[in-house]
């Protein structure tokens, strides 16, 4: 059984609390080191899934909607 990378597990938990929340929220809700989340939403943010705005952390709706057309 393969398990949910950690790139799904914060995509996941955005997605299951209106699309945005402050980063130490969604370090304890992805049980992560803050280090290893920094990485991982740096990441995001280069491939356009999420927006990082001071401390707060989004889903970005025009990648939602490249993604559905």
């Amino acid at each position: 059984m393969k398990s949910q990378s950690q790139h799904d597990r914060i995509l996941w938990a955005l997605s299951n609390s209106s699309g945005k929340m402050k980063r130490s929220d969604l370090r304890r809700r992805v049980s992560m080191k803050l280090s290893d989340l920094d990485h991982i939403i740096e990441e995001l943010a280069k491939e356009g899934h999420i927006r990082i705005s001071g401390d707060m952390v989004s889903l970005d709706p025009a990648h939602a909607s490249r993604q559905n057309s």
